[in-house]
């Protein structure tokens, strides 16, 4: 959502290769996750890995 929102402000802007760039970035994000076997779109598959392993190390 970050990115998306950077992306709109460098359109407001005028910076169009920036937006094009960001645009890159998350198809990019979205492959490297997916062939990782992430549920991507989902929610937030990273935060939830890391919460999980602290609760188990907690343990």
């Amino acid at each position: 959502m970050k990115l998306r929102l950077t992306q709109r402000a460098a359109l407001a802007f005028g910076f169009s290769d920036v937006a094009r760039g960001i645009g890159r970035l998350q198809r990019w994000q979205r492959g490297i996750l997916s062939r990782a076997g992430h549920e991507v779109g989902r929610g937030n598959v990273i935060t939830a890995a890391v919460l999980v392993a602290v609760y188990v190390v907690a343990l």
